[in-house]
């Protein structure tokens, strides 16, 4: 079985412990621990990334930037649309492996029917029973193959718990 933590924005580096100021950019990375089978999120400053060791047993999936504000206010429209792009991009850019090949595919999917309601995204038609869609990225023209995933209520329910603010 799949576990996933729940956690909220951090108010610190999960790597040095240093807490952040209001205006700096942040790096949320979801990150697959192999050895445990769970997802976590990891919140470090944008500029402590390139010296960051990823530990072997961690693999990342994705990742996407904000702005640290200590209020606790909820993330305007334009601002999630902004992250889901960026987090919905990164999962293209990650290593995939086989062992994580059930939790991206359902990732790419649920991003990419959010962003295409949103009109981010631009879908071609599925031909016949296609194990892949196309999408179109309107404003670059990027065309990513997104695996055709039915989810059940059960994964979309923990996938929203850890990185719901961005599903649109």
């Amino acid at each position: 079985m799949f576990h996933w933590e729940i956690k909220d924005f951090g108010k610190q580096s999960s790597i040095t412990s240093k807490a952040f100021e209001v205006g700096e950019k942040i790096l949320c990375t979801v990150l697959k621990d192999t050895k445990s089978n769970e997802m976590i999120r990891f919140d470090l400053l944008e500029s402590e990334y390139p010296e960051w060791e990823q530990a072997e047993d961690k693999l990342i999936l994705g990742k996407w930037v904000r702005v640290y504000s200590e209020e606790t206010k909820a993330l305007s429209q334009e601002e999630r649309k902004h992250s889901a792009e960026s987090f919905f991009f990164s999962l293209f850019d990650s290593n995939e492996n086989s062992s994580e090949k059930d939790e991206m595919s359902l990732l790419k999917y649920l991003f990419a029917v959010s962003l295409e309601r949103k009109r981010v995204l631009k879908s071609k038609p599925i031909k016949g029973e296609a194990d892949f869609q196309i999408f179109i990225h309107i404003k670059t023209k990027r065309e990513l193959s997104v695996p055709v995933v039915i989810p059940d209520l059960e994964t979309v329910s923990k996938v929203e718990s850890v990185i719901g603010d961005l599903l649109l």
